[in-house]
């Protein structure tokens, strides 16, 4: 009979485990589906990666890391849909385009660049405390911070780190 009893509140047990590892689960990562090409050659059309939602509850975004976000901006991807792009600059950092080059503290950055094209001119700004500045790895899309509609966001509006593809 203790024998039973003990099998019970062992699979009771295994049983509220699972429950609990699957909420935590769902509530610290989701699955994204990549719908356009802006961040090629890094994550391709159709691709899936896992968002950590909460890499940035108590960290800050660094340059050259992949964000996710919600906008409410048409695009490849679709209106209102969560984008994927790269952090080309952090608080403090000031950016501009000039030439056709994207600067962030004076310097060239090309990083992660698919190729390099031209881009339009753009005013020297700093990002602000708890901003960040984010780029497409395809720099001939534009759906990113150059653009108005989306502009440097606060690191609160971040969905998450893209982790694992």
């Amino acid at each position: 009979m203790k024998s039973r009893k003990k099998r019970g509140i062992a699979l009771t047990s295994a049983a509220v485990l699972g429950i609990l590892f699957a909420f935590a689960g769902t509530c610290s990562f989701s699955l994204w589906k990549a719908q356009g090409d802006s961040m090629a050659p890094a994550i391709q059309k159709g691709e899936r990666v896992w968002i950590n939602k909460l890499a940035y509850l108590f960290g800050k975004p660094q340059q050259g890391e992949l964000v996710a976000f919600h906008c409410d901006v048409y695009s490849e991807d679709g209106e209102g849909s969560t984008l994927i792009k790269r952090v080309a600059a952090t608080e403090g950092d000031s950016v501009e385009i000039k030439d056709g080059t994207f600067y962030v503290n004076g310097r060239v950055y090309n990083e992660f660049a698919a190729e390099l094209v031209y881009m339009e001119p753009m005013e020297e700004v700093t990002v602000k405390e708890g901003e960040v500045f984010v780029l497409s790895d395809d720099r001939s899309a534009a759906l990113d911070s150059r653009d108005s509609a989306v502009g440097t966001l606060k690191i609160s509006e971040l969905t998450g780190k893209v982790c694992f593809k």
